[in-house]
């Protein structure tokens, strides 16, 4: 198959992928990539309200799966142990919308990637959800 073009966001997504061709195959097919985590990075994955508060000062990618949760991309070191959230690494897969997708239906970028590597500093993100505590984590 011949390399196809890709965005630089593009191709910073499917970096995550050892297998580029995958990831070819999926930005050619669909509007989203079923991507490993723990490979360039990794996410932690918040409730949906939290997440959206938190989304709103804290730069970085991050993905909103409506109806459902906020993953913020962050490096694959992150020691991570906030109440209320999980973080996804190494044999996790995330469905990941290409960078183009920024409105549901279905998951939407927040903050899509820009193909620099930049990612969510996790301890703005810690701080962000910090004084969050959103009603589900009392049912």
């Amino acid at each position: 198959m011949p390399e196809m073009m890709r965005t630089p966001a593009e191709a910073w997504l499917a970096e995550a992928d050892p297998d580029t061709r995958h990831a070819d195959r999926w930005l050619q097919a669909a509007s989203i990539l079923l991507l490993p985590l723990g490979r360039r990075w990794s996410v932690v994955q918040t409730t949906e309200y939290d997440g959206l508060t938190a989304a709103a000062v804290v730069p970085g990618p991050k993905i909103h799966v409506p109806g459902g949760c906020v993953y913020f991309l962050v490096p694959v070191d992150t020691d991570w142990h906030t109440s209320g959230t999980e973080i996804l690494g190494d044999g996790s897969w995330l469905a990941v919308p290409v960078p183009t997708v920024l409105e549901p239906p279905g998951p939407y970028w927040l903050s899509p990637p820009d193909g620099s590597g930049q990612l969510v500093d996790p301890s703005r993100l810690r701080s962000a959800l910090g004084p969050r505590l959103s009603v589900e984590h009392f049912v």
